[in-house]
């Protein structure tokens, strides 16, 4: 009888085991395939003429997204202001806070200007631009929002 119960531990400690193995080797693949996806950029390409001078031809592409105002770690005053930025032409800006989320698109040239409310105290506002490719571009700014005089 006690041989039964160590095979039993044995087997049961074996396949508890590899099942965990597997989990933990399944979850870091997953991780390492997340960390692979990244955007394609393209560099602007020398392209050789027939009389042997070389023309640089590049696609204007801003590579995130550049908060204007209001500047990170600011305080406001008013519980209603815009987040104004400049991103990629044409991108939809998604701006979300803990408790709400605004939507908006840049215009021809890539600048937006979105109005928000914000909670008292401070508040974490996430922007995100997806451009028309469906690359995302994320950026946090930190604004407290204050109606005590100081």
């Amino acid at each position: 009888m006690i041989k039964e119960i160590l095979l039993a531990a044995f087997v049961g400690g074996i396949l508890g085991l590899g099942i965990t193995g597997g989990y933990v080797t399944l979850q870091n693949k997953n991780i390492s395939a997340k960390d692979n996806q990244k955007a394609i950029v393209t560099e602007p390409t020398l392209i050789p003429t027939q009389s042997q001078s070389l023309i640089t031809t590049d696609n204007p592409t801003i590579d995130s997204i550049k908060i204007d105002s209001p500047e990170d770690d600011s305080l406001i005053s008013s519980s209603k202001t815009n987040i104004n930025g400049v991103t990629n032409p044409n991108s939809h800006i998604i701006i979300a806070t803990s408790t709400q989320s605004f939507i908006g698109q840049s215009d021809n040239q890539g600048k937006f200007s979105i109005p928000v409310s914000l909670e008292n105290g401070l508040n974490i506002i996430k922007v995100s631009s997806i451009n028309q490719d469906n690359i995302q571009k994320d950026t946090q700014i930190n604004v407290t929002y204050s109606t005590a005089k100081i």
